[in-house]
């Protein structure tokens, strides 16, 4: 049993951080020599370490790309974008639009690149009801003033940008997305008698 622990850190290590223990050592925090005496061996790894370890490489890492990042609808997107989102354009994540008053209009999930979702997302139609006598805006775009985006990470087998979309709808249930879900309570199992 003592040796698991480190085969544990040892697969984490290989499969998860391209088999480089300095990768590995700055993504949990632990040494770089803490991690070369785990999988050579020389140390046993306590269970809460190895559990430790294969979490911080099964969980991506939540960054934020930018926040309310100004955007003018004058100007072309996509050179706006490229500066916005700095180096995470083809990266999975999560965005959201802001009004004038940077309000929270719209929340959305790109599963593999937020460039191509935020360039869809922002010209769409506005999907809300106006007065007769207002000035109907013809797509989000006009109404967008700010834009933020935050890579969620993504591996091959995960859907964590929907879960993160998800929550964030259900807590603020922005006006331009229309399915927001809700959040249930969950209450305790009674005990059998």
């Amino acid at each position: 049993m003592k040796t698991d622990s480190n085969a544990v850190i040892r697969f984490a290590v290989q499969n998860y951080f391209d088999g480089k223990m300095p990768k590995a050592a700055i993504a949990t925090g632990y040494t770089h020599a803490q991690i070369k005496n785990w999988v050579d061996d020389v140390v046993v790894a306590r269970v809460s370490t190895a559990r430790y370890v294969m979490a911080v490489a099964l969980i991506p890492e939540f960054q934020v790309v930018c926040e309310h990042a100004q955007y003018d609808c004058n100007e072309s997107l996509s050179p706006q974008l490229n500066i916005m989102l700095n180096g995470h354009a083809d990266h999975p994540g999560v965005y959201a639009f802001y009004d004038n008053f940077c309000n929270l209009i719209y929340v959305g999930k790109a599963n593999s690149s937020l460039k191509k979702e935020i360039t869809s997302a922002i010209a769409r139609e506005v999907d809300l009801p106006f007065p007769r006598t207002a000035v109907v805006p013809d797509n989000r775009k006009s109404v967008v003033r700010y834009i933020s985006a935050y890579d969620v990470g993504g591996m091959d087998h995960s859907d964590y940008p929907r879960h993160v979309e998800s929550l964030i709808l259900r807590l603020s249930k922005p006006l331009l997305n229309k399915q927001v879900g809700k959040l249930t309570k969950i209450l305790p199992k009674m005990p059998e008698l």
